[in-house]
């Protein structure tokens, strides 16, 4: 008799979804009771070129036009065209997965419009493509906006949701986005015991909620660090350098992600050390964060600095773990800091109130002065001892077992723990 296996959805729409999920998608690829579907998530552009056109804000349009024609006519040539032309799907077909389809729902523009209209979009495009794979479960990845056009499609389409790293407390609205994802989730995947007691305060049920650690963790414990990375030339990993990776924060003033961009680098100008600056998310501001940013490098050209927009996964956790310092406000200083004991500034409300090791030195972001003293205390430090906070690299396995096993009720009922 044949195995009938469960399919599960994983939408996979940025960098910070593959480097995390890795582990995940791995271990359900090889579970014998799965059967791996991955959709990419792209800019619209790629299936909408008129509505781009009218709802995305570049900061060129001069320059955002011939990409946005480029991008609609290479749609023509077909989705295996498109993988091998976009980063993320480039990524993913490299380590050995498969692809099942594309979303085009991402509006350029990094603004409060262009995030609440790719939800928009997304819910509409997501649920054509969705009743095409026909899931049994969705996977839902922790509180990135476009994450709540994934559940909020599957819901309607009556498919059971699995969310991974609810319950955790930050900053910004990707705290209010992560909460509400769990309200509309069946099965719950937390990485630490405090944000599994969130979640069930959130009314949740007991015997859905597991508390299996991130899956980040797991793909830090399997990298080779024997091989040194080699995306920045001339940069020697051997002596201290800086990592900076800083996102906008949406719930802010555009005046106030000007100011946290321009007292980071003031900061950073004057460590007389080598410093990798990624570029930020899409979040809402990340136009201003990155022109400021531009301005500086255009207009100094500091010798010293080494700037990328994209890393792959393996790369970034290679760069992060060997840095003096990390600065800016990436959970994955938190997480994957932790692991690998690296020192970090964390700047602003972003990251706020989330669990962290002892590795984190905390900062507001208003004080260059502050903040350079910060750095020069954590690179003066070193590096911290590994914290297993966040798990111990088996996360994905749990997961996927759990995926496996586990058959909620579609219908949720609120689970008062007052009377149960």
């Amino acid at each position: 008799m044949k195995l009938i296996r469960r399919k599960i959805l994983v939408p996979i729409f940025n960098r910070a979804h593959y480097g995390r999920l890795r582990s995940v998608l791995t271990a359900i690829k090889n579970h014998p009771a799965l059967d791996l579907k991955i959709i990419v998530g792209v800019p619209a552009a790629y299936g909408y070129f008129f509505r781009n056109i009218l709802n995305s804000q570049p900061r060129s349009w001069f320059k955002a036009l011939p990409w946005y024609a480029l991008a609609r006519a290479r749609s023509f040539l077909g989705r295996n065209y498109i993988f091998k032309n976009d980063f993320l799907s480039k990524n993913l077909l490299a380590d050995g997965f498969e692809l099942e389809s594309y979303a085009p729902i991402f509006f350029d523009g990094g603004k409060s419009e262009t995030m609440a209209k790719t939800v928009g979009l997304g819910i509409e495009c997501l649920v054509d493509e969705i009743k095409k794979i026909k899931p049994d479960i969705v996977f839902v990845n922790a509180d990135r906006f476009e994450m709540m056009a994934v559940a909020i499609a599957a819901s309607y389409l009556n498919i059971p949701i699995a969310h991974n790293e609810g319950g955790d407390v930050s900053g910004t609205i990707d705290e209010s986005v992560r909460h509400a994802i769990t309200k509309l989730a069946h099965i719950h995947f937390t990485s630490t015991e405090s944000s599994c007691r969130r979640v069930i305060q959130m009314g949740e049920d007991p015997k859905n909620v597991f508390n299996v650690g991130s899956p980040a963790i797991d793909a830090a414990a399997k990298i080779d660090f024997e091989n040194p990375p080699q995306v920045f030339l001339g940069l020697d990993t051997q002596k201290p350098y800086l990592m900076v990776l800083a996102h906008p924060v949406a719930t802010n003033s555009k005046e106030e992600n000007i100011k946290m961009a321009e007292n980071l680098i003031c900061a950073i100008k004057e460590m007389p050390i080598p410093k990798i600056i990624l570029g930020s998310n899409i979040d809402a501001g990340s136009d201003v964060l990155g022109r400021v940013i531009k301005e500086w490098l255009d207009g100094e050209k500091p010798m010293d600095v080494f700037f990328t927009k994209n890393l792959h996964p393996d790369d970034f956790y290679k760069y992060l773990k060997n840095a003096a310092c990390a600065i800016g406000n990436s959970s994955s200083f938190i997480r994957e800091g932790a692991y690998f004991g690296t020192p970090v500034v964390l700047l602003g409300s972003r990251q706020k109130n989330r669990e962290r090791a002892e590795n984190v030195l905390e900062c507001d972001g208003t004080d260059i002065g502050e903040i350079k003293e910060a750095l020069i205390s954590q690179c003066k430090r070193g590096h911290y001892n590994r914290s297993s906070f966040f798990g111990v690299g088996q996360t994905g396995q749990k997961i996927a077992d759990l995926l496996a096993g586990t058959a909620p009720d579609i219908q949720k009922l609120f689970h008062d723990i007052m009377t149960n």
